[in-house]
């Protein structure tokens, strides 16, 4: 059985109520700090951690005063003040200090409060707002304790990663003004995945944060791009403070767009397909070069559909051609259409411009760098009109290894494929199983390659793949798709 932290964390937590009380010890300071908005326009909220359960000891050394300087003057519009002390060895004399320390800054008591007592403590020790985890709270528990976070001024901060937890936030919105945060991170094993949060965005109402994970600037860019109105940021600001200004900056410099609203996108597809398909992967249908195929793939069920601008490739389509094609699917499934994604893997050619053209005006929603890395200028960019990733053909541990490095928020999702010299795509030649065992051990899986309707159910038995990539193994023809293959193949992923 996998340890559920979160469970330990509150039994000693409750243990330690009864032993101590709600100041933990500490004498009741009587609050002289002016209350402060929380998050009521774009900003960050950076956090005073020395440790945490997934990362062991972080800042120990930390000075809550001069950390709590630094981000003021970094420019952060809040501070987040880790109070619990078995797990993270915080404390409330940690939140005095900062709250006397960052006078303009709004200061977020972050811990896991279970009665309501906690919340007058959290004000008179100086909070401008408290975190309350919509899944430790029973339902009256939770909006007493939001009511009673109102009434003294301070605003309450629900977390959620639960459709039950939507469902408490709901009620708790019906009767207060609240911001809502979603966790990155799964509070039981502490496992972090940047799409958690860009499949719940559109739920949590105008004032939302991201919460968790975030390490390097690109990072808090993302979670502004997916319309996040604010971010937490905990371990890359406590560890390193000189970054704090780079990260404040790169999230308010950011605005949301089309990257963010394609993941959004991939994120609510891969909730509708695990609702009605659980444990079944989202679907890539590529090398479409027709209205035909496009429509039986989309029938079908498909996810995307990839079109092929590669000169090389016997699935090459034009961009006039995938213009059609698209304008078509679009018109027949609406909002239900698939996404679709260009792919390429020649850079500098005039297949790319002609790709990187309809995905400025919206007509592809993604683009696969398929091979031939991210241009810088995309990876640089503030702001941009569709999505992108990246499509990797592994052959070594060093390749996977490589993978692992590179992986951030800011890049959520990396497909591997089949390496095969010379060749690119289509192969029908399958990943080494032990590298694919490799790359999911640290990485969502989306893996291509050798994959077709007679070893299909085999493979999502085996690897637990969140999406898969398929093309020529669905053909009668170089380009064109076998309806037969079309309706074994999804007979065996979706039944």
């Amino acid at each position: 059985m996998s340890r559920d932290i979160l469970a330990e964390i509150i039994e000693k937590r409750r243990v330690d109520l009864a032993r101590l009380g709600t100041c933990f010890g500490f004498e009741r300071p009587e609050r002289t700090r002016p209350l402060h908005p929380f998050i009521a326009a774009p900003g960050t909220i950076l956090e005073v951690k020395r440790s945490s359960p997934s990362k062991g000891n972080i800042a120990m050394g930390l000075d809550p005063i001069e950390t709590a300087r630094t981000y003021a003057e970094a420019g952060t519009s809040a501070i987040s003040v880790l109070t619990e002390s078995n797990y993270f060895h915080g404390s409330l004399a940690d939140l005095v200090k900062v709250a006397n320390a960052a006078p303009n800054c709004a200061i977020l008591r972050k811990d896991f409060l279970l009665i309501p007592e906690e919340i007058d403590v959290a004000y008179d020790f100086g909070a401008d707002a408290v975190l309350l985890i919509a899944r430790i709270l029973s339902d009256e528990t939770l909006l007493q304790m939001a009511k009673r976070t109102c009434k003294l001024g301070m605003t309450p901060f629900v977390e959620v990663r639960t459709d039950d937890d939507l469902r408490k936030l709901a009620l708790v919105q019906k009767n207060v003004e609240c911001v809502a945060g979603v966790n990155a991170r799964d509070l039981r094993n502490f496992h972090i995945d940047p799409l958690i949060p860009a499949a719940f965005r559109e739920k949590l109402g105008p004032r939302a944060v991201f919460e968790s994970g975030v390490q390097v600037p690109a990072d808090a860019a993302f979670a502004r791009r997916l319309g996040f109105t604010g971010v937490l940021i905990g371990e890359a600001a406590a560890k390193n403070q000189k970054c704090a200004k780079d990260l404040v900056h790169a999230f308010v410099s950011a605005s949301p767009d089309g990257y963010g609203k394609f993941w959004k996108r991939i994120a609510e597809k891969r909730e509708q397909v695990c609702e009605k398909f659980p444990g079944k992967p989202l679907v890539k249908i590529c090398g479409i070069t027709n209205s035909e195929d496009a429509i039986l793939a989309a029938e079908s069920g498909a996810d995307l559909l990839g079109f092929v601008f590669f000169s090389k490739s016997p699935r090459k389509t034009t961009a006039e051609e995938a213009k059609k094609i698209i304008a078509e699917v679009k018109a027949k499934f609406a909002e239900n259409a698939p996404l679709c994604v260009g792919v390429l893997a020649d850079r500098g050619s005039e297949e790319e411009s002609a790709a990187l053209k309809l995905a400025r005006e919206g007509i592809l929603d993604a683009i696969q760098f398929h091979g031939c890395g991210i241009p810088e200028n995309l990876r640089n960019a503030n702001s941009l009109d569709f999505g992108y990733y990246e499509a990797l053909r592994v052959k070594s541990n060093e390749d996977v290894s490589a993978l692992t490095q590179n992986s951030c928020h800011s890049l959520p999702r990396t497909l591997i494929d089949a390496y095969l010299p010379k060749e690119i795509g289509g192969t029908g030649k399958r990943i080494a199983s032990e590298l694919v065992d490799y790359v999911r051990k640290n990485n969502a899986l989306w893996m291509a390659g050798g994959i077709s309707p007679e070893n299909v159910s085999e493979i999502v038995t085996r690897f637990s793949p969140e999406l898969i990539d398929l093309s020529s193994a669905l053909e009668e023809a170089p380009g064109k798709k076998s309806a037969e293959k079309m309706r074994k193949f999804f007979a065996q992923v979706r039944g």
